[in-house]
């Protein structure tokens, strides 16, 4: 009777010792086996002008000059209250798009 104990106990522990081994070997492999994640490649640093010119893109009009650091995603209201976003920048050449007329009454106080 001692011995079928014995026999069993051995087992289990063995089956065990296997799962556990097959888990470690598993999670060995496991960065093998997912997809490869590229990175964004990094932008090259954007080299700064005294000043940048907007330009709109639909007319290729100047909407103004700046002498800060012009980025993608910039915005810009102009002097008929239209805001503009900046797509592309080229050198010291900014294109902007329109986006929408800004109702400033709104905001005045009465």
């Amino acid at each position: 009777m001692a011995t079928g104990l014995k026999r069993r106990l051995y087992i289990i522990i063995s089956i065990f010792l296997l799962g556990c081994i097959s888990v470690f070997g598993l999670i060995q492999l496991l960065p093998y086996c997912m997809p490869n994640v590229q990175q964004k490649p990094e932008q090259a640093p954007q080299k700064r002008f005294p000043y940048y010119q907007i330009i709109a893109v639909e007319d290729q009009r100047t909407l103004m000059y700046v002498g800060v650091l012009v980025t993608v995603g910039d915005e810009l209201i102009t002097e008929e209250n239209k805001r503009y976003q900046v797509v592309r920048i080229e050198e010291n050449r900014a294109y902007a798009r329109f986006v929408e007329v800004v109702p400033i009454k709104k905001y005045v106080p009465k």
